[in-house]
């Protein structure tokens, strides 16, 4: 009887402490890092400058209603696009197009007049994020 006891009292006492072992292995990672995008040209051929002056780097969150488009304009520094939300629509005036849909990203033309807009029935999101220079904006019109 006392062989059975102190078998059970310590198969009692080892079972859970086995069962939350920390040698335990999950499949869910710390952290996971995905590249989105890694580009040396635009989506439409044209090769990075960066511009002169103090260096700055913006994000921006746009957020459009179906229907709208962008004036006719150019970037002078390099950027990147990720669509969220929607599907946006771009036009180069030299007649090249892209259409980014929702988890989708590109390299963002640099000194090539174009236009963008949102051709879909709900608001588009997008994320812009460039390199610049203080002081100049990342957007020109074109006239």
């Amino acid at each position: 009887m006392r062989r059975f006891l102190l078998l059970a009292l310590t198969a009692g006492i080892s079972i859970p402490i086995v069962a939350c072992s920390p040698k335990k292995k999950t499949s869910i990672e710390p952290v996971v890092v995905k590249t989105l995008i890694s580009a040396s040209k635009s989506w439409n051929g044209d090769s990075f400058r960066y511009p002169k002056g103090q260096a700055e780097m913006k994000l921006e969150k746009i957020t459009a209603q179906p229907g709208f488009k962008t004036p006719l304009h150019l970037h002078p520094q390099p950027g990147i696009i990720y669509v969220q939300k929607g599907t946006l629509f771009c036009k180069t005036s030299d007649g090249k197009s892209l259409t980014v849909k929702a988890g989708e990203s590109f390299a963002a033309s640099q000194n090539t007049a174009h236009y963008c807009q949102n051709n879909g029935t709900e608001d588009m999101v997008v994320f812009s994020a460039s390199a610049g220079s203080k002081g100049n904006n990342t957007t020109v019109p074109i006239e």
